[in-house]
């Protein structure tokens, strides 16, 4: 399996385990590559079936398991002792005295930001990619030759962040957008709805002469596309699974998505929110949605294309993105989308 194809199938997991700090990804990720995808996809299905029959305790009694919980306990009764240490470490022997805590780290100040960060730019790691979303209203629209240009700003100083992660300063950040003009000519009609949105998805750097951040558009959209596109692959599930029960069980697979029409060139911030009455968090939530059934999407239309016998994880990936759009829908009808 590639190293794409094994991210692909952790973020798949996650999203079906509801898992999104990093170290029970990370943990997954190492399932992934020292069990094997056949094996993770097999502890899911598992998992699957134990929550459908009311799931699983802890050892205390006390409470329920988390579907992730659930998960690790399967794949751990469930894999060598090699694999286990691997993955979760070596288990603590009884008896054996715990290591005296370490001393509490001193908590972040903003202002001292410059002293802590000057050492790190020396010894600074290196991005493979980078990634940006911008949700919002573009402004006034410049175009030249196979390009258009708009600007937008945004500030973060709402946003809902994990604990320890300082709150970001006020002032709005510039955000200049360089988009296709064939991916423009596709979404400006639904920019006539004032109440749509546009869901740009690129790469970015940034620009010290604008003293902004230039996002280099990769994929254009918007939230009424998006909706337009669900409510028809909705209207088309149900002719296509008469037809599957119709014909014998191994006639032929079942008929693939329509793939997603591939970028010009190769997609979690907001600009605004998506949903004006629903809270920060829905609409992050929302945002984090937008971007898995795009993945989704992406992935049905790689294995579609391969032969029938080496379509692996179709149709855990349908079902994925049926569940993902399930959500999406309630949070839109909930909140008025």
């Amino acid at each position: 399996m590639s190293q794409d194809d094994s991210s692909v199938l952790v973020q798949e997991l996650a999203a079906q385990l509801g898992e999104t700090e990093g170290q029970p990804i990370k943990q997954l990720s190492a399932i992934v590559k020292y069990c094997g995808a056949d094996f993770a996809r097999q502890i899911l299905q598992e998992t699957l079936a134990v929550e459908a029959k009311g799931g699983l305790m802890v050892k205390s009694g006390t409470r329920r398991r988390t579907p992730g919980g659930v998960f690790f306990h399967l794949a751990r009764q469930q894999m060598t002792g090699q694999q286990r240490r691997k993955i979760f470490g070596a288990p603590k022997k009884e008896g054996t005295p715990s290591p005296p805590p370490p001393p509490p780290l001193p908590p972040f100040d903003w202002s001292e930001r410059v002293s802590i960060i000057s050492p790190l730019i020396g010894e600074s790691g290196k991005a493979s990619a980078v990634k940006i979303t911008l949700i919002g209203r573009p402004g006034k629209i410049e175009t030249r030759k196979d390009l258009v240009i708009t600007a937008m700003t945004h500030s973060a100083g709402t946003a809902t962040l994990p604990k320890g992660v300082p709150k970001p300063p006020e002032t709005p950040t510039l955000y200049t957008v360089y988009i296709a003009a064939k991916q423009w000519k596709r979404v400006e009609p639904a920019l006539s709805d004032p109440e749509d949105m546009l869901i740009i998805e690129g790469t970015a750097s940034y620009d010290p002469e604008i003293q902004g951040v230039a996002v280099f558009a990769q994929s254009v959209t918007s939230k009424g596309l998006e909706k337009q596109k669900r409510e028809a692959q909705k209207g088309a599930a149900p002719a296509a699974n008469a037809s599957a029960n119709a014909a014998p069980a191994a006639s032929k697979p079942l008929p693939p998505l329509p793939p997603e029409p591939p970028p010009d060139d190769g997609p979690a911030p907001e600009e605004s929110l998506l949903l004006p009455d629903a809270p920060l968090e829905v609409n992050q939530k929302l945002t984090e949605l937008y971007a898995a059934a795009s993945l989704y999407r992406q992935k049905i239309a790689a294995l579609a294309a391969k032969p029938a016998d080496q379509q692996f994880g179709l149709e855990m990936t349908r079902k994925l993105l049926q569940n993902t759009e399930a959500e999406i829908a309630a949070i839109e009808q909930k909140y008025g989308g």
